[in-house]
């Protein structure tokens, strides 16, 4: 049931937004946001969603390396470059999903799962960052949790409810603990949990994270 529904929550798009030129270019993106689940079973492909800012989903293109205990996911755009109108960069949000190839394991093995981030690095060439680990065992995994991890802020909303809102601001995620331990508030790279079986009291249909860390600017 646990794995079903973590399926679900990875395999969502955002609308696509046209191109405007005809000229191609291929530009470096922050990845700002990754989901996936913390335990998969080895010789199995399992499914990382990526999420972040700049270009729409028709435009991303995703180079996923795996080498030894590390996957490397580096996201780029290849829209074409904007000469008239051109669409706010807030509208350029991109939520997609890849596929990690099956990694082979005897006995359980931790693998990194590092991406792009301009997280804190304002300038390019941005570097790989960690944003956590996932457990490959030769035995399926019982009860998964979501890895929740990358920019977001925390704050409490006009309802009294302790909620976390990732860098592209299209999720609304309920903090676990009313109050947490980050409240007031706050903005960084925050690694986190998602447990699919849990439901808010703040907000119907929205998941429910525990923030285990944050690191500030």
């Amino acid at each position: 049931m646990r794995a079903a529904r973590f399926a679900s929550l990875l395999a969502v798009s955002l609308a696509v937004l046209p191109a405007c030129d005809d000229r191609n270019t291929v530009a470096p993106l922050s990845v700002q946001w990754l989901e996936w689940s913390d335990s998969v079973v080895a010789g199995a492909p399992f499914g990382v969603r990526v999420r972040g800012m700049g270009a729409s989903v028709s435009d991303v293109r995703i180079a996923l390396h795996v080498r030894g205990d590390t996957v490397a996911i580096e996201a780029y755009s290849v829209a074409q470059p904007c000469r008239t109108t051109c669409p706010p960069i807030a509208l350029l949000a991109y939520d997609t999903l890849v596929w990690v190839p099956a990694i082979d394991a005897a006995s359980p093995r931790t693998v990194t799962i590092r991406a792009t981030s301009q997280w804190p690095a304002l300038e390019q060439p941005w570097p790989l960052r960690t944003f956590g680990t996932v457990t490959v065992s030769p035995t399926t995994p019982i009860q998964p949790l979501q890895r929740s991890v990358g920019v977001a802020s925390g704050f409490k909303d006009s309802f009294g409810c302790f909620i976390v809102i990732p860098g592209p601001p299209f999720r609304v995620y309920i903090s676990a603990d009313q109050a947490p331990a980050w409240a007031p508030g706050f903005t960084g790279f925050a690694y986190g949990r998602v447990d699919p079986v849990l439901r808010s009291t703040c907000l119907d249909d929205a998941p429910v994270i525990r923030v285990d860390s944050i690191a500030s600017m």
